[in-house]
């Protein structure tokens, strides 16, 4: 852990090289200290930076664990419920059931084949819009065109989505 007393050192330290500053330089004499001074403050950037090194290391490492297992756990429980929504969906459809509790959307998704992407540039049929693949355009068009759109290196594909209305953490108790 960083001592305290190590800190306020250094601090102090810091105030006054940084008070002795000259900061004009007019003449020769002044040119010198002003290189003399720029000596001391990268001098003092690097005792600071070296000092608190170690702990924004151990912090940052820290972090990053927490992170990563929180990261894992999420994705767990995302995959189980990508599954268990494509279930109710399956299930729903299977047996023409409209249910209360779930809103159903359908959602598109899109793959660009750049090659055909960019040989439908060279002939002229793609907007100039979309020419540096603007994917909130093109989403904006595949809103509007749905599965009728017809760009050179764009397919679009229905997926069905589904979304639990929900009211906030109460289903967990």
């Amino acid at each position: 852990m960083l001592e305290e007393k190590k800190i306020t050192t250094l601090v102090t330290t810091k105030d006054k090289v940084l008070s002795d500053l000259k900061l004009e330089v007019i003449n020769l004499k002044d040119l010198q200290t002003a290189k003399q001074s720029l000596k001391k403050t990268g001098a003092l950037k690097k005792v600071f930076a070296n000092f608190f090194e170690e702990p924004v290391k151990k912090a940052y490492d820290a972090y990053k664990s927490i992170r990563d297992r929180r990261n894992i756990i999420i994705s767990g429980i995302e995959e189980k419920e990508f599954v268990l929504k494509q279930n109710i969906i399956d299930y729903l459809d299977k047996n023409d059931i409209r249910d209360g509790d779930f809103i159903r959307t359908e959602g598109i998704e899109f793959e660009i084949n750049m090659p055909d992407f960019i040989e439908g540039i060279r002939n002229g049929n793609v907007p100039e819009n979309l020419i540096a693949v603007n994917e909130a355009e093109l989403k904006k068009q595949i809103k509007a065109m749905g599965d009728l759109l017809d760009i050179p290196g764009i397919t679009v594909v229905k997926k069905k989505f589904i979304r639990l209305k929900s009211e906030g953490f109460k289903a967990l108790a």
